[in-house]
């Protein structure tokens, strides 16, 4: 084989050879010894060049945060009652995480939608999605986890993936890192749809993507239409919307509501002044809830309602959310007052389930 060959020339690197032995090695599972006999090459080989690929950071080690199962059996105990039939906790974001912990939040829940995925019947599987930070987190974590899957990769191949958009809100420009009041990306639903569907495409999956974009213009003037006009426009969507209540899997952020700069945006965008509304102590999908966790109404939003939610998370559907940092608590505690939760998969953080922990099923947080 020209690898023999190669040996004999002052230790040069077959950089093909060390390549195709680390995919083997952390892809694949193979052992050494077993990498070794498929190559034909020595065993201390093998391992040379797995060292080397780790030094010259050929292979890249992946971070996982390990699961606090303490407190995810703390935090179970107190939201069971709730509709919630699973929980993760990863451990508290430092650093550049201290706020939201996008990367733990994001990689964590990331697995949970690949099984969801994965173990799902049938041959056609839908996702619905929220906006937002996280759930960008998500989508990157989530086709990098495919990547190091080859094997999940391929059963998920055999499936066709369709997506749907939570809300049907958006605005035609999308700001990054442009100043303070983005202070990271602006993120609406079907930008998000479009995303995930490129990066499934580009790993081989059937993906259909549903990404309705009304212009803001409608939502604007929606309250000067005449009622027939007003359904009207509305029908134009309603497939959409009804797709999206029927799909199998949710994913969810639970946002600050007014509390939130780029919220505030949103709000204004749609003319709409929650100024005399009291206690809005969060959002799901740009649709806020009070301090007693019921949703406004806001019929300006073409999306399947806070209130719709609640109920398929008593269902089938998988309805995922996402949240952590202790930014979050209060509308967490808000949510809390409902008899049964808008999610029935709870995904959150060190920071906020030491809370439900600490205080044994008192309130937390703030008052609003």
């Amino acid at each position: 084989m020209s690898t023999r060959s190669r040996r004999g020339q002052n230790h040069r690197t077959d950089y093909g050879e060390l390549v195709e032995i680390a995919r083997l090695y952390f892809r694949s599972g193979a052992t050494q010894t077993e990498i070794a006999d498929t190559l034909g090459i020595p065993q201390a080989r093998v391992s040379r060049l797995l060292r080397q690929a780790e030094d010259e950071e050929i292979v890249k080690h992946v971070i996982f945060p390990p699961p606090l199962r303490r407190l995810e059996s703390a935090m179970m105990r107190r939201l069971a009652g709730k509709g919630v039939g699973d929980v993760r906790v990863v451990p508290r974001g430092i650093g550049l995480n201290a706020g939201k912990n996008e990367e733990n939040l994001g990689t964590v829940t990331a697995a949970y939608l690949v099984d969801a995925l994965v173990d799902h019947p049938g041959n056609s599987v839908s996702i619905c999605m929220a906006c937002g930070n996280t759930l960008l987190s998500v989508i990157t974590h989530f086709t990098e986890h495919l990547r190091r899957q080859p094997n999940v990769l391929e059963q998920l191949k055999q499936k066709t993936i369709v997506l749907y958009p939570l809300s049907l809100y958006w605005e035609p420009t999308l700001r990054f890192h442009i100043d303070s009041e983005y202070p990271s990306t602006s993120i609406y639903p079907s930008a998000l749809v479009v995303y995930l569907a490129m990066r499934l495409m580009t790993l081989g999956c059937k993906v259909i993507a549903h990404a309705p974009q009304p212009p803001l213009d409608f939502y604007r003037e929606l309250d000067s239409m005449s009622e027939d006009e007003r359904v009207r426009q509305v029908t134009k969507y309603k497939e959409y919307l009804e797709g999206a209540k029927a799909a199998d899997i949710f994913v969810l952020g639970i946002g600050a509501g007014q509390h939130d700069q780029r919220y505030r945006r949103v709000l204004d965008d749609l003319a709409i002044d929650l100024a005399n509304e009291k206690g809005m102590a969060g959002e799901i999908g740009y649709q806020p809830f009070d301090s007693a966790g019921q949703f406004v109404d806001f019929s300006k939003l073409i999306a399947v309602t806070g209130d719709e939610l609640a109920q398929l998370s008593g269902g089938s559907a998988k309805v995922i959310a996402a949240a952590g940092g202790e930014g979050k608590a209060g509308a967490i505690e808000a949510l809390l007052n409902r008899d049964r939760l808008p999610f029935n998969v709870f995904i959150t953080d060190e920071a906020i389930a030491d809370k439900f922990d600490n205080q044994s099923g008192a309130p937390f947080g703030e008052a609003w």
